[in-house]
């Protein structure tokens, strides 16, 4: 994570972390595990995990609810709030993950914010950086998550493309950039690209769900964009 070792800034402290992968592949599970670790590492941190939607909050809290009761987790967490406006997942030594939605105004009015996650990120607009991303500047060493699919066209995902453009372009040195996809000219029936697009198929996502899509997405656009 680091350019100087453990106590080094973060490679991506600059550009952020932005992960722009197919549903269902687990990035929920991984940048939880990453969170839980860090608010391990970090005494006192406060992680401000935002989503779009209000139901994608929602479920999000639930699994890491989840995560918490783990049984080598559950050590670590001193509370955890359920009530509406206030889910949280508070640590013995201080630690903090908030979670709330985006399109309710959550997130605005943080400072020193050592975590960032703004989940579904393919509906982020300019206006909702310019809330959001300032409330780590007093923070030490923090860290910004941008995770999403594929922007649909009536999605506002000019943030999303803009840091994709940048990451691809090989000038970006400040950021890491995750893309899971088929190539661009896949057959959509080659399982070998679902694969590639998906590493939880067919073990974890079976054959079946991703047929399913495919049948009732209702155009070859929408399979590519959500599956492959």
């Amino acid at each position: 994570l680091s350019r100087r070792g453990a106590d080094g800034p973060y490679a991506a402290g600059i550009g952020g972390v932005v992960v722009s992968i197919p549903r269902q592949v687990g990035k929920t599970f991984w940048v939880g595990a990453v969170t839980f670790a860090l608010c391990l590492v970090y005494p006192g941190s406060l992680v401000i995990w935002t989503a779009h939607r209000v139901a994608t909050a929602a479920e999000t809290f639930n699994d890491m609810q989840a995560f918490a009761a783990r049984r080598k987790v559950a050590p670590f967490i001193k509370q955890v709030f359920t009530g509406d406006g206030d889910e949280s997942v508070i640590f013995k030594n201080g630690s903090r993950i908030l979670f709330g939605s985006r399109g309710t105004g959550f997130g605005r009015g943080f400072k020193k914010v050592k975590m960032l996650i703004l989940d579904e990120a393919q509906i982020l607009t300019e206006k909702t950086m310019e809330d959001m991303v300032p409330a780590t500047n007093q923070a030490e060493n923090p860290l910004i998550f941008l995770m999403g699919t594929p922007p649909r066209p009536i999605d506002p995902g000019e943030v999303f493309k803009a840091r994709r453009r940048d990451a691809l372009s090989g000038e970006d040195e400040d950021v890491m950039y995750v893309e899971f996809s088929a190539d661009r000219d896949a057959d959509l029936d080659d399982r070998k690209q679902w694969a590639k697009a998906n590493p939880s198929y067919p073990r974890r996502t079976p054959e079946t769900a991703i047929l399913r899509m495919k049948k009732l997405l209702g155009s070859d656009g929408s399979f590519r964009r959500e599956a492959l």
